[in-house]
């Protein structure tokens, strides 16, 4: 996988190897280009890649940053032609509580969620539900499309009598989508809330946090990936599409880093490594989040509308990671016997019996940028025969800055304070854990060379146009990060959707040197 060879020129040029640089170097070599991709880590793969960070446990393998597969829509699949090792969880969902047999245990699916609840609650899902189903049937196509302004979306793929309520959910809050339907149930809002909301900084009455809602709803669905994980290595999902990659004839070639681009007039003449040396292209696409994009070409070289939509992007926080080891699995006071529950994506909401202002307490002191006193946590546990479990917990009301400390000071602290939250729920989880390894935002920054730790570059919050174009101001130089259209979580898909763009610019090209050689 790592070649270190000569840096030849080449056809276009992938700035980092994670899912979407991947994605975009496969399309591009299966088209004919000579394609190399420049990771500046040692192993590829970005937020996906795999990481042993135990101590204490160093066999046992844990994911370096995002655990969830997110938006996969089966047509993006279809068209990179990769077969991905994927599972589906059933149960997919566990919500537990604090209170012996009062939990949330859903199977896998929209219809999973609908299925585990009664009453009013499956009432008012199914009719929330089936608006969402339709939206979402609307917008299959959009996912693949160039970025354009929400309106536009709407215009142009949600159905007439839809379109009001698409618009007013992306630009509006959870809390108030969930109150148009009456969802009841306090437990079944806060889990649908909390569900949705780990790559937003924000809560379920934050404005434009109904765009995550929206799409961890079309993630749920089977045409958008469902409930899907990787079937054993974290990295298997990397591999596979690298693998594809390099049969179809790009290089990838790891642990080199790129320092800037190279820009010659308004135009990309390929990129400068960290130990000087060049490589030429008049095609580079780069992976890189909108801030590290925006350094490596340099201000002078952008206009003012570019930078300020960069600028827009910037959040107070995003996540915090927590990997941990325990000897065995943790056990849930309100589901003590195995249901599967250990398997299920976990969320441990705050606030006891209220949980919603639980969410939006914890949200607030991040804001504020304090510690959260109960922070919201989600947990997936990784599955073993036997032995020690890896879990990988997501902490998302992160503050980036600690007012009056640092996360130097206060990691120790924080740690305790994650374990804190499970202890409640799990009681004696503390006493299973062999090691814990803990990455607030800014090691997350440096481990993974995204801005302030946003492990989807860009809030969830954002979507379609309001997300960075895959064409720069910079002609011959695209982006594909995960920070691009369509949405935060969709796995692959910018990588695909710049790709096409880069082939499309390529053929008019072509076709305008014919049409001059012609004339």
């Amino acid at each position: 996988m790592v070649d270190p060879g000569p840096m030849d020129d080449v056809d276009a040029i992938v700035v980092g190897g994670g899912v979407n640089g991947l994605a975009c170097a496969l399309v591009l070599a299966r088209h004919g280009l000579s394609v190399r991709v420049v990771e500046d880590r040692p192993a590829i793969g970005g937020s996906f890649r795999p990481d042993h960070p135990f101590a204490h446990a160093p066999g046992l393998a844990a994911h370096v940053g995002s655990h969830r597969l997110g938006l996969l829509p089966r047509d993006a699949l279809r068209l990179l032609g990769v077969k991905l090792p994927l599972r589906t969880r059933d149960p997919a969902l566990f919500v537990p509580t604090m209170h012996a047999g009062r939990f949330l245990l859903a199977g896998p699916g929209n219809e999973g969620l609908r299925a585990a609840v009664s009453g009013p609650d499956a009432r008012t899902l199914e009719a929330m539900h089936g608006e969402l189903d339709a939206i979402a049937a609307d917008l299959a196509p959009a996912w693949l499309a160039a970025p354009m302004p929400v309106e536009d979306v709407a215009d142009r793929y949600v159905r007439p009598a839809l379109r009001g309520a698409f618009l007013a959910l992306v630009t509006g809050s959870i809390g108030a989508y969930l109150d148009r339907f009456a969802v009841p149930s306090e437990l079944v809002r806060a889990a649908i809330a909390a569900d949705a909301l780990v790559g937003t900084f924000g809560t379920w009455d934050t404005p434009g946090s109904g765009a995550a809602l929206l799409v961890q709803h079309v993630s749920r669905s089977p045409e958008g990936g469902g409930d899907a994980v990787p079937d054993g290595d974290p990295g298997a999902l990397v591999q596979a599409i690298a693998a594809a990659a390099e049969k179809a004839g790009a290089t990838i070639t790891a642990g080199r880093a790129v320092a800037r681009l190279l820009v010659e007039g308004n135009s990309v003449a390929g990129v400068v490594l960290e130990d000087g040396s060049e490589i030429r292209s008049t095609t580079v696409v780069c992976n890189a989040d909108p801030l590290r994009l925006r350094a490596m070409i340099g201000d002078a070289f952008l206009p003012p509308d570019y930078t300020r939509k960069i600028d827009g992007f910037v959040r107070g926080g995003s996540v915090t990671k927590l990997a941990v080891a325990f000897a065995s699995l943790p056990r849930f006071a309100c589901l003590p016997e195995e249901r599967g529950q250990h398997g299920a994506t976990i969320h441990l909401l705050p606030g006891g019996d209220a949980p919603m202002a639980g969410l939006r307490a914890a949200f607030a002191d991040a804001s504020a940028g304090r510690l959260p006193a109960a922070p919201p946590i989600e947990m997936i546990i990784a599955p073993a025969a036997s032995g020690p479990r890896a879990a990988s917990l997501l902490v998302p009301c992160s503050p980036y800055d600690l007012e009056g400390t640092t996360w130097a000071a206060e990691e120790e602290r924080w740690t305790k304070r994650i374990l804190d939250v499970l202890e409640a729920f799990a009681p004696g989880a503390s006493g299973l854990v062999v090691d814990a390894v803990v990455q607030p935002p800014k090691k997350l920054e440096a481990q993974l060379g995204i801005t302030r730790g946003v492990l989807h570059h860009v809030d969830g919050s954002l979507v379609f146009g309001d997300r960075l174009p895959y064409v720069t101001p910079i002609t011959g130089l695209y982006a594909c990060g995960a920070g691009c259209a369509p949405a935060g979580s969709a796995f692959a898909v910018a990588g695909h959707n710049a790709a096409k763009r880069v082939l499309a610019d390529l053929e008019l090209g072509l076709e305008r040197t014919e049409a001059g050689q012609r004339s």
